[in-house]
């Protein structure tokens, strides 16, 4: 890559299509777009909402090549992710090889492959075609040593259900601490097998990139270094926001152009007065759960700012209000289907963010410095959730009881931290 001047160099983009995967990827091809690389995402057509929702000015940036997976308008709920993904390797190895072969002809042959590490099979596209394959780690380099290890066989598991485990470059962890897919045997397993399959063949791939950066993670990086040499390319952010607390003058607009009613409701607060809570793009809260954090938001009596995505068809009673909530809370606070988090957290109004740690989000707000309240759901969340409270002391991790609840009486505790 390195002969490569970037005035010629074309890279090709490869997402898992999920919106939490693909802003990723969108930011890091804009990036090297600012660079003078030609960068070209490749994704099916039914991930097109999700790119109308991404960062305008990135995607001024790239160009986008979308291709027919047989299933334009989503999946069958009835269809499960594995028989989901295994359609996308079948139907996608074979548009994104004919893309690779069209550019070629057209003089505009890519350089590598940069591939989602959900999609291993991309790397098998790139080198039939005779180009660089570069996985790209959406998780954090603590979590990708996790998942190693244990597809190697090393112990990740504590010996006793209170005990601790000790990982090279991590804190100690007990049970609750480890990513849920290693420590939860119920459930689909393929989100496992997905998971772990990520580093299959990651020792054939020519490059790897994560999202992270080594101020934030440079000694379990270390641990990671053979044989890979992973490079950190984080945060995966719209540069606007990376550094001080940036004013939200023309960053964000909604589908009309203007700001969003959100920013003119936290323009009306008082500086650091606001509670901002949103649990991302996939996470389905129980009906009891939205009960506790609904009281905890009704008792502390402060402003807030909570953002209730509506349930996917396929998650029933999930993210549902209780009933009144809205009314009874009017004067307080403000529930919304969607909010551009990026401004919402550079606010001067916002004072500390109830999140799911998803791994997008925790770098959101470390990097804008916004205290958070971690409830984490599954997958890396909990152990983003003990990095955010433990090590890089920028938050607090609510305690859920026995029931894997978080009370409302715990997240007022919380909240009432950075009060």
């Amino acid at each position: 890559m390195e002969e490569e001047t970037a005035k010629s160099a074309h890279v090709l983009l490869l997402p898992y299509p999920l919106l939490g995967h693909i802003n990723p990827l969108l930011q890091f091809a804009d990036r090297l777009a600012s660079h003078g690389f030609r960068a070209t995402i490749v994704a099916p057509i039914r991930s097109r909402g999700d790119f109308r929702k991404a960062d305008p000015s990135a995607l001024a940036s790239v160009n986008l090549e979308f291709f027919s997976d047989g299933h334009d308008n989503g999946f069958p709920l009835d269809l499960s992710l594995k028989a989901q993904d295994s359609n996308f390797s079948r139907v996608g190895s074979r548009a994104v090889g004919d893309l690779i072969d069209r550019l070629t002809l057209e003089g505009a042959r890519p350089v590598c492959l940069i591939y989602n590490s959900f999609l291993p099979w991309a790397l098998d596209v790139a080198h039939h075609h005779g180009i660089l394959g570069v996985t790209f780690l959406t998780q954090p380099c603590a979590v990708c040593t996790i998942y190693i290890r244990y597809i190697r066989g090393f112990p990740v598991l504590p010996k006793e259900p209170d005990g601790c485990v000790a990982i090279p470059g991590l804190p100690l962890l007990g049970l609750r601490d480890l990513p849920s897919f290693i420590t939860q045997t119920e459930g689909d397993p393929y989100h496992l097998e997905l998971l772990s399959g990520q580093f299959k063949n990651i020792d054939q791939a020519d490059y790897v990139l994560v999202n992270s950066f080594d101020s934030l993670e440079a000694e379990v990086r270390r641990e990671m270094a053979e044989p890979w040499s992973p490079k950190l390319i984080g945060p995966a952010l719209p540069s606007v926001y990376i550094g001080s607390r940036n004013p939200r003058a023309s960053k964000t607009s909604d589908e009309q152009g203007k700001p969003t009613d959100c920013l003119h409701w936290l323009d009306d607060r008082s500086a650091g007065s606001v509670v901002y809570v949103s649990f991302g793009s996939l996470a389905a809260l129980s009906p009891e759960q939205m009960e506790e954090v609904a009281g905890a938001l009704r008792w502390c009596k402060w402003p807030f700012l909570w953002v209730v995505r509506l349930p996917f068809a396929n998650q029933k009673g999930g993210n549902a209000l209780p009933q009144g909530f809205i009314e009874a809370t009017s004067e307080q606070g403000l529930v919304v289907p969607w909010c551009p988090q990026l401004d919402v957290l550079v606010h001067r109004a916002v004072g500390c963010f109830v999140t799911h740690c998803g791994w997008n989000s925790t770098l959101e707000g470390l990097t804008q410095g916004v205290p958070m309240i971690a409830i984490p759901q599954w997958s890396d969340q909990p152990t983003n959730s003990k990095l955010v409270s433990d090590v890089w002391k920028l938050g607090v991790r609510a305690e859920a009881d026995e029931t894997e609840v978080v009370r409302r009486g715990e997240l007022e505790r919380c909240i009432r931290e950075f009060r």
